[in-house]
């Protein structure tokens, strides 16, 4: 049994070999979306590096290193600025060991110098808060050890003069941008698993819908169903009885009939039993006839309605369908565009159509389950169901086969 010291060694030493010499896939956090705005970065970046580059090699290094090699010398730590937006665990692995290598190669200062020198601080802090920004999980804690070790060795180890005592401060000053980058990675996380979890959430309750949408359908596909089952297996129970006398063979064949549809509907009622959820509606279903009722309320409630309606004999199953196709249209419409005019066309074809205006209030949002419960219901029939916006409105039409 590890203890937790064993632990905690273990923890520190796979953070170090992840921010250092990471294995593949473990460098890939930094997926943040690229828009159109952020294109320029890279650009931008990398020009910053090559101004500060500029300003240093003429203000302080020139002095200390002639020929040009000061400002060829910063070179790497401004690709690595240019490098960092894309790929900032990259650029700073390449910035930290440039800053360890300069502070070798430069010549020391003439006086005592800080751990490093405010040019070092200008080309290095974008580099740390963008590396603890990109580093995914742990590989955030290897980025600060590594960096702090970095600090120590240009404090203790380089040939310039640097006091012992500036080692805190720097350490201090190292911390603001690496503390800062770890924020904002853990601020991006958040959001992006709240994002998913918000994705994952609408799936399941569009799923939820859908599957109660179908145990609605199949429990009103029962009721028209078992209705007819039920008449032709009395119609064929009382023929004996009410055309007189029937031959054998048909008396036996009216009760195979008789006996086929009770297991018809015994079977179709358990089948019911499995996809039934809650009580039982008990009140008929409504159908094509009861569209133009269910419009004339719906005006009497404030909308502004008009309807066109071809009269047309359907089953009562494609009946109930259009039904609540244009219930759940007119409801819709009030919901998303409140105040729209709304226009309802039923030709004998059978083409539902609903078409509403622009709303003069503000809509609110709903479920996302209405126009796939309704294309459930119109595919059930064979027939098809499109919705979309339009010029000045919303469009909703629905063919079904009578």
């Amino acid at each position: 049994m590890t203890t937790v010291g064993e632990r905690a060694v273990r923890l520190l030493g796979d953070s170090i070999r992840a921010a250092v010499w990471p294995t593949r896939g473990e460098d890939a956090r930094w997926s943040r979306p690229h828009s159109r705005l952020l294109r320029p970065v890279p650009v931008l970046t990398g020009l910053y590096g090559v101004i500060v580059a500029i300003a240093v090699s003429g203000a302080v290094l020139n002095e200390r290193m002639t020929g040009g090699l000061a400002f060829l010398a910063l070179l790497p730590l401004a690709g690595a600025l240019a490098l960092a937006p894309r790929r900032p665990l990259d650029a700073w692995r390449i910035g930290t060991a440039w800053v360890v290598v300069l502070a070798f190669l430069l010549p020391p200062p003439p006086a005592p110098a800080p751990g490093l020198e405010v040019w070092g601080w200008l080309l290095w802090t974008p580099l740390l808060l963008l590396g603890a920004w990109g580093a995914p999980g742990r590989t955030t804690l290897g980025v600060a050890v590594v960096s702090g070790l970095a600090v120590v060795v240009l404090v203790v180890a380089t040939p310039a003069d640097v006091p012992l005592s500036e080692l805190g401060l720097t350490l201090s000053v190292l911390a603001f941008p690496l503390g800062a980058g770890a924020a904002l990675g853990a601020r991006w996380d958040t959001r992006r698993a709240l994002e998913v979890e918000r994705r994952e959430l609408a799936a399941a309750q569009a799923e939820r819908g859908a599957l109660a949408e179908r145990a609605r359908i199949a429990r009103e596909m029962h009721d028209v169903v078992a209705h007819h089952m039920s008449m032709i297996a009395v119609r064929c129970e009382t023929a004996p009885y009410r055309l007189g006398r029937l031959p054998a063979p048909a008396r036996a064949e009216l009760a195979e009939v008789a006996t086929a549809a009770r297991e018809a509907l015994r079977e179709m009622q358990g089948l019911l039993g499995v996809l039934r959820t809650g009580e039982t509606e008990r009140t008929p279903q409504p159908g094509l006839a009861d569209i133009e009722p269910l419009l004339v309320e719906a005006r009497s409630a404030g909308v502004e309605l008009t309807w066109e309606i071809v009269e047309a004999e359907v089953p009562a199953p494609v009946g109930l369908t259009a039904f609540r196709i244009v219930a759940q249209g007119l409801a819709n419409a009030r919901q998303h565009a409140p105040g729209a005019p709304v226009h309802v066309a039923i030709t004998d074809g059978l083409v539902v159509e609903i078409v509403n205006g622009r709303g003069t209030g503000p809509g609110t949002p709903g479920g996302g389950t209405g126009i796939p419960s309704m294309r459930e219901r119109a595919e059930v029939h064979g027939g098809t169901l499109d919705a979309g916006p339009t010029a000045d409105g919303f469009r909703l039409r629905a063919e079904l086969p009578r």
